[in-house]
């Protein structure tokens, strides 16, 4: 037990400055995921978080994961209900369920899924029902049943299992205490459960929770028997009160919040966190949000806020903040104006005034009273101001003097917005309505009560923001027109005098002006910034040095200073803290607020400051407690996480689910061998991406870049998720960051992925083109020697044919000389044939005159004959006449005339007695002299015969040649 309290005293003092304070005032904010949302089973048996901040949900459908934006489901491969959960220090998640425990473990796209570890027991130790808890131990894991205990360690299961059941176990300061059935309260002792001192009085009780409550005392709570303490040597019963409320309510689990407070679920009551001394700081239950009072588990995460697991949902409770809902009821209406007085909180809506008697500093004991709506006040309250004393309400229906919870209307001029008041002139309070000013007074004959006197005359205006000047006159802001200063007479009863101011006196606009008292200075914001007021000039001019204060171009719309000079601000629909510093400068506190962005009521933001650590806001939903005393790190570092990689287009496709090896978030670099390649076809990408933090996630902004694309960073924005289409083929690298409601920006997280060119422009496409190319150039070489063998031969073509037909011309000129000579020989032929041809003809013409003249003579010669006596004489004439017949017979000239024929007609005769081997001698000599052309009376005597000799000659000739009647004879001669 002393190692104990050392080591309780170190984690207390830690505690301490890590964990300052609960608040008791108020109720933290609550944020209800139902079943319907994260789309689970209904009961939550337990929670646990990663390093990376992501949740997961022991639940009846499977282990739940949660980022922040998105749930998701990771089943057993059982179907089981998951019991418990664990992380340990490398941020490995590990599960039980019904005869099942494991780990989860991203596959190779970092998709979770489970993996058993009972694989590693023999069969017959497979049997062990609920794993209902699991804690890191001793560098190990003891996964816990009520049968058995199995410890976990460099890949080997050791077991424990004793006669009686074990029932909840508890980790405190490495030591493992478990409840050992109709035994007690034990401790584990190497591999043997021992019972602790005293600790018997639990053998029948069952022990929920067991928590550090001092350096020498735990706290133990039990189900149905209240709280006991335990020193290590005996044990008592502690706080009848509060373990009496423990027992009507059923404790079912409990944890430690830091600080040396502890929040205990329920079965029937919801969730209750108390302190040291056992007092109750907080009640949450279905009447302050909770969507169910059963509690199954409880979970203080790395922000401090509270997670409860209910037996019908998930809620989140944001106890960690210095803000909190006030108060309780949520049926009160918008918060328009507050006060604490005389020991009553007072809260103004647009539906009354409410009041309930409240001490701050004692709320734990303010028990369970409502706000109740003060007697006559019903409607629209506009203004609570403490005036000399006297609490005043302004109101729709006019104004009230409020005493406790009775309200009396003291004007019914209607519209009560606004009331001042000087010491420097007592016992008289203007009031500024919807249409003009009120004068109020008090005196001994009212009982020092104010009392409305009368409307002020000359001015009928209304009156919303007002401020005495040291002069007395009022300057009065109306929100659509511009500024007025007021001169009132001596008695108040009348304006004697205004003085609009607008844009002509220096403002850019008359819209928009209020004016504020601020470190006794007379200031006006706009929505141009802050002017002041110069007399000397009787004009505006802008206030720079105020201007400087404000890191924002927004407009300020309030201020509101308070006695220690610190001054709030409304600013751009958010709230801020110009916190006075020694030097008279201020510090700007803007991140406790940020959650409360965009919920004030425009132009009637309202701020109460009760003490040092009670503040109020009122806003759309009622009214925001503030405790500037809680200590809230809006500093500490979170991660984005990518959560999703999917290619989207005709079938959509995830290729990467958000988580690595090492359980955090997952980084692919460029020598990461997980890096992506992606086919050209798949260049469609949508990214999603969160950052776990649970605190108004709608209010996380992003910022990403896809480098090797975009030229800058996107604009920062809410959405979750950014998509790129049609990207070329590269190398990229995705980023993202995102920025929370205090403007803390996260780490960076990346994706690395590759986009494969198209398959025409792949590393095989191109070496196929380099192959493909040197295909070409081979067939363009083949081509080239093809095409100058082609043109060697054709000019080798070229060349025969220029040699070719030079031989031609020359064989054409040596032709045409060649037939110029034989022309030249057979023109010297011709004219030899010509010439034989005239000598044949003469030579015939001769024979033919011969013959003519032989013919003659023989004719003269026969008649001499008949007159010639002499015998003598006519022996001797007819031996002469012997002579010239024989003549006329001689075929010596025939044969001379046939071989000139042939000569000069190639042969004639020769062709036509092979032609035509019938013809007789004398048909060839008629042929012959039919070829010379000679007529029949020519021919006649050519042949010693007549003409008609010569005639039956022709006649024959046809019939041997076969020549038709028509054809002529010469002709056919001619041709032959």
């Amino acid at each position: 037990m002393k190692r104990i309290s050392i080591i309780f005293l170190l984690i207390s003092i830690s505690s301490f400055f890590a964990f300052s304070k609960v608040k008791n005032n108020g109720i933290p904010f609550i944020k209800n995921f139902p079943r319907s949302h994260y789309k689970g089973g209904t009961q939550n048996w337990d929670i646990t978080q990663t390093p990376n901040g992501l949740l997961y949900f022991a639940n009846n459908e499977g282990v739940l994961e949660f980022d922040g934006n998105n749930w998701r489901v990771i089943p057993m491969p059982n179907n089981s209900v998951v019991r418990s959960l664990a992380v340990d220090s490398s941020g490995q998640v590990f599960v039980g369920a019904y005869n099942e425990f494991g780990y989860l473990k991203p596959d190779n796209q970092g998709k979770l899924s489970y993996h058993s570890l009972v694989d590693l027991l023999p069969d017959n130790d497979r049997k062990f029902d609920e794993v209902w808890q699991i804690f890191p131990y001793k560098k190990g894991i003891l996964f816990h049943s009520f049968q058995k205990i199995f410890y976990y360690r460099d890949g080997a299961i050791s077991q424990i299992q004793n006669e009686n059941e074990f029932h909840f176990g508890f980790l405190v300061h490495d030591q493992f205490f478990v409840r050992e059935q109709r035994k007690g309260l034990c401790v584990l002792d190497g591999r043997s459960v021992d019972l602790v001192k005293g600790g018997k009085i639990f053998a029948d009780k069952e022990i929920v929770s067991l928590l550090p409550l001092s350096n020498d005392l735990l706290l133990i709570a039990t189900a149905l028997d209240g709280l006991f303490l335990y020193d290590g040597t005996q044990i008592t019963t502690w706080n009848n009160d509060l373990s009496q409320k423990f027992k009507t309510d059923q404790v079912y689990t409990g944890i430690s919040l830091g600080n040396l407070k502890f929040a205990f679920g329920t079965v029937r009551n919801g969730v209750y966190i108390i302190n040291k001394d056992g007092q109750i700081i907080q009640n949450i239950n279905t009447e302050k949000g909770l969507q169910n009072n059963t509690v199954l588990s409880l979970f203080l995460d790395r922000k401090e806020n509270l997670w409860v697991g209910l037996d019908n949902g998930i809620d989140y409770l944001e106890i960690s903040s210095p803000l909190s809902i006030f108060p309780k009821e949520k049926d009160l209406g918008a918060g328009y104006a507050s006060v604490y007085y005389d020991g009553y909180l007072y809260l103004g809506t647009n539906t009354g005034l409410f009041a309930r008697k409240y001490d701050f500093s004692q709320s734990l004991r303010n028990g369970e009273e409502a706000f109740e709506l003060v007697k006559n006040t019903s409607g629209q309250v506009w203004h609570l101001q403490v005036v000399d004393g006297e609490l005043i309400c302004g109101h729709n229906k006019g104004t009230f003097s409020i005493d406790k919870k009775v309200g009396k209307l003291i004007s019914d001029i209607a519209g009560g917005w606004n009331y001042i008041y000087k010491k420097e002139i007592p016992n008289v309070m203007i009031g500024g309505t919807y249409t003009g000013l009120v004068l109020y007074e008090k005196s001994k004959q009212t009982n020092k009560k104010w009392k409305f006197v009368k409307r002020i005359k000359g001015f009928n205006e209304s009156c919303r923001e007002m401020v005495w000047n040291d002069d007395n006159s009022i300057w009065m802001c109306h929100g659509y027109k511009g500024v007025y200063r007021l001169f009132l007479n001596e008695g108040f009863d009348e304006c004697a005098k205004c003085r609009f101011y607008g844009e002509e006196d220096g403002f850019q606009s008359n819209l928009g002006i209020d004016v504020h008292k601020l470190r006794d200075e007379i200031v006006f914001s706009t929505s141009n910034g802050f002017y002041k007021y110069v007399a000397e000039s009787d004009r505006f001019e802008v206030h720079q040095s105020l201007n400087n204060i404000f890191d924002s171009e927004e407009p300020v719309n309030k201020l509101f200073e308070q006695k220690n000079g610190d001054v709030w601000f409304f600013q751009a629909e958010n709230i801020g803290l110009l916190k006075s510093q020694v030097d008279n400068s201020y510090e700007i506190l803007k991140k406790p607020f940020a959650p409360l962005k965009s919920s004030f009521i425009g132009a009637f933001e309202n701020v109460t400051v009760v003490d040092k650590e009670n503040v109020l806001f009122g806003n759309e939903d009622g009214f925001v407690h503030y405790d500037p005393t809680v200590v809230k790190k809006y500093n500490d570092a979170f991660q984005t996480i990518i959560r999703e990689v999917r290619i989207s287009g005709k079938t959509d496709s995830i290729i990467y689910y958000g988580t690595y090896s090492n359980a955090k978030s997952v980084q692919f670099d460029s020598d990461n061998e997980n890096r992506v390649e992606l086919p050209y076809k798949s260049n469609a990408i949508r990214f999603k991406y969160s950052a776990p933090q649970f605190s108004n996630p709608e209010l996380i902004r992003y910022q990403c870049q896809l480098i090797g694309f975009d030229e800058i960073p996107s604009p920062w924005a809410n959405n979750s998720q950014k998509e790129y289409t049609n990207l070329p083929e590269g190398e990229y690298v995705f980023e993202v960051v995102s920025e929370n409601q205090y403007g803390v920006k996260s780490a960076k997280d990346t994706f690395h992925f590759t986009i494969l060119p198209p398959w025409y422009r792949s590393h095989t496409a191109f070496a196929i083109y380099v192959l493909l190319v040197l295909c070409c150039i081979y067939a363009a070489v083949i081509i080239i020697r093809y095409r100058i063998k082609y043109l060697q031969n054709q000019l080798k073509k070229k060349q025969e044919e220029e040699l070719r037909l030079k031989e031609q011309k020359f064989r054409e000129e040596a032709l045409i000389t060649e037939r110029e000579v034989v022309q030249l020989r057979n023109d010297k032929l011709r004219s030899e044939v010509e010439f034989k041809t005239r000598e044949l003809a003469g030579s015939t013409m001769n024979i033919i005159h011969k013959n003519e003249v032989l013919s003659y003579s023989v004719g003269e010669l026969k008649k001499a004959l008949k007159k010639i006596k002499d015998p003598t004489a006519l022996v001797q004439v007819r031996q002469l006449m012997k002579t010239i017949d024989a003549e006329f017979n001689s075929d010596q000239d025939w044969e001379q005339f046939e071989v000139h024929f042939d000569q000069v007609h190639e042969d004639f005769l020769k062709r036509l007695r092979l032609l035509h081997p019938q013809l007789t001698p004398k048909d060839l000599r008629i042929c012959a002299y039919l070829r010379m052309n000679l007529s029949s009376k020519e021919i006649a005597p050519l042949m010693n015969i007549s003409v008609r000799g010569v005639e039956i000659s022709r006649y024959r000739l046809r019939k041997k040649f076969n020549i038709a009647r028509e054809e002529n004879l010469i002709d056919f001669i001619l041709n032959v």
